[in-house]
């Protein structure tokens, strides 16, 4: 009876009201985080299916961006534009978000949206490999001049441990990146 009664409450502001103010929002997604802790919420037989089903329909067809943290923005856009020739599209990131920030174009459409926001990764640690750690991963027509740049600049990187011509470095945040040759 409670349950059924706070969803109740939760549908009728949410629905009727709109809700129209940033406390009464809380509020009910607070209810609505508690009903989802209760076994009555779970999602029936027939409603996973359907949540299957409208699953199957979506057609994905890119990765927009990606979000790395970084600590400081100048800093990491000098790494990706100068070091790995991304191009700067920081005119297209919306100037309301409250941390600095900056978009880098990778290519066609996608992008990498650097965030100056605290990491929970730690620094130190991390596997000296970036394939066992977590990283983004691009494709390249050759790895020939990443390589060349990045032993010109002194930067560490390790080769592809399966044997694909694949080779991993860190930003100056320790951000794992994969770039790794087409095959033909």
């Amino acid at each position: 009876g409670r349950i059924l009664l706070a969803a109740a409450v939760y549908r009728w502001y949410y629905f009727r009201l709109a809700l129209p103010t940033v406390m009464m929002r809380q509020g009910a997604l607070l209810v609505l985080a508690y009903l989802s802790t209760c076994s009555c919420f779970v999602p029936s037989p027939p409603r996973r299916a359907a949540v299957q089903l409208a699953a199957e329909r979506i057609q994905y067809e890119a990765i927009q961006h990606v979000g790395v943290l970084v600590s400081e923005v100048e800093r990491a856009k000098d790494f990706y534009i100068n070091v790995l020739g991304f191009t700067d599209e920081s005119h297209l990131r919306n100037p309301k978000l409250p941390y600095p920030g900056a978009f880098l174009k990778v290519a066609g459409g996608q992008q990498i949206h650097l965030m100056q926001l605290p990491s929970v990764d730690p620094k130190d640690g991390r596997p000296e490999h970036g394939g066992r750690d977590r990283h983004i991963a691009f494709f390249v027509s050759s790895i020939a001049p990443l390589k060349e740049k990045l032993e010109g600049l002194g930067i560490p990187y390790t080769m592809s441990m399966s044997g694909r011509a694949a080779l991993f470095c860190r930003d100056p945040d320790g951000n794992a990146m994969e770039f790794m040759e087409h095959e033909s």
